[in-house]
């Protein structure tokens, strides 16, 4: 039995998440297995890693000895999403026989930073990489090599992790993290630098402002991004649409990149990412589909190249939400702006039923696979 098998997820909660929802419990049960992937991957970490290298060694017995004191501070550190991303770099590599001095000591700053939530007093080292010494969850230091510091003090960060707040919903701004741009190598995303203090500022105007239209006007998702959101990962705008983009391995994390950043636009992306999000941890803990089938044969919603039955899946679920947005922004707009709101509810709509449709079509669906599809068709088919 895995780590995630051992969590129970009743029928009524799987058909929630399988309309596209998911309540407060439903969407803390995929924290929850979440959670259990990131252990397995720090065990991994611990059995495979290079415990002859007298820095990743000391490292692991700081990390193992706050585990049994502080069990919530690791926890913690191990769910920000980039810690997984890290992992499994670092895992990689191990599997081709190298060992990435930078993935290696990164070790340094999950242990620091767990010992900074742990308000433990330690003196301990932190890796520098381009000038800075990353502290996952806090920000980064700037300095020219290996620092040391004393996690029972406060720190003079010189980049501090910002925060969006709305009520009682926090979210992390990441613009700091080392292993945020590491899922996108390769790809024509590009998460943006160190933000400015107006930039910031710019996001959480926008981000309370997107929280409240979804309140109003899409109150089904609020619960699950309440639970399940915890990054924002600002990412260089490119082109003339907004752009937005998720990392399997990065759960709770969603990566937006807006035009102009105003409320309506960032509601959208966020709905729209979190389904992308709430996918990835259930393809975690259930086969959906034949994992075999890779073949770039489906046409997903908005994209104009093929992909494999994965990518049709999501781009499917996440139209969901798109159809759902749209669907509300056409009953408030007015004059020619709601003419315009009708055209792309339309066109949404349109985009999710042929994804569906090619879902419905494909062989290498499981029984879970299917029950999906079925969902998001009875959705489909109640916008009508």
């Amino acid at each position: 039995m895995t780590a995630i098998e051992a969590h129970s997820l009743s029928e009524d909660q799987f058909a929630q998440l399988a309309a596209g929802f998911g309540d407060t419990a439903t969407v803390s049960w995929l924290v929850q297995a979440q959670a259990s992937v990131q252990r397995e991957l720090l065990a991994a970490v611990g059995g495979f890693g290079p415990h002859d290298d007298p820095r990743f060694a000391a490292a692991w017995d700081v990390l193992v000895g706050l585990d049994g004191s502080a069990p919530d501070a690791v926890a913690a550190v191990l769910a920000h999403p980039y810690t997984r991303v890290w992992a499994m770099a670092l895992l990689e590599n191990i599997s081709r026989g190298e060992f990435v001095a930078a993935d290696v000591y990164h070790l340094e700053s999950i242990a620091a930073s767990a010992a900074l939530l742990a308000g433990a007093d330690l003196r301990l080292p932190v890796p520098v990489r381009d000038g800075m010494a990353p502290l996952p969850m806090f920000g980064a230091l700037r300095a020219s090599e290996r620092v040391w510091i004393d996690t029972g003090r406060e720190l003079a960060l010189a980049e501090a992790v910002r925060k969006l707040t709305y009520g009682e919903l926090t979210v992390t701004l990441e613009d700091t993290d080392p292993y945020r741009a590491l899922p996108y190598l390769g790809s024509e995303i590009h998460p943006t630098g160190r933000l400015s203090d107006a930039e910031a500022e710019l996001w959480q105007q926008a981000f309370g402002g997107a929280v409240e239209f979804l309140e109003a006007h899409l109150p089904a998702y609020m619960p699950g991004l309440r639970v399940g959101l915890c990054t924002i990962l600002p990412l260089q705008p490119d082109g003339p649409t907004d752009r937005s983009a998720s990392a399997r391995l990065a759960f709770g994390a969603v990566g937006i990149a807006a035009r102009h950043l105003d409320p309506q636009s960032l509601a959208e992306l966020l709905v729209h990412e979190f389904q992308h999000v709430k996918l990835g941890a259930m393809m975690d803990a259930f086969e959906l589909y034949d994992r075999a089938d890779i073949d770039p044969r489906y046409h997903p919603p908005c994209f104009s190249h093929p992909r494999p039955i994965e990518g049709l899946l999501h781009s499917t679920y996440a139209h969901l939400a798109i159809t759902d947005f749209r669907r509300v922004q056409r009953t408030i707009a007015t004059g020619a702006a709601a003419e315009a709101a009708e055209r792309r509810y339309v066109e949404a709509h349109t985009l999710t039923v042929e994804g569906i449709t090619q879902l419905e079509a494909a062989a290498s669906l499981t029984p879970l696979g299917h029950t999906i599809v079925a969902a998001m068709r009875t959705r489909a088919d109640l916008d009508r």
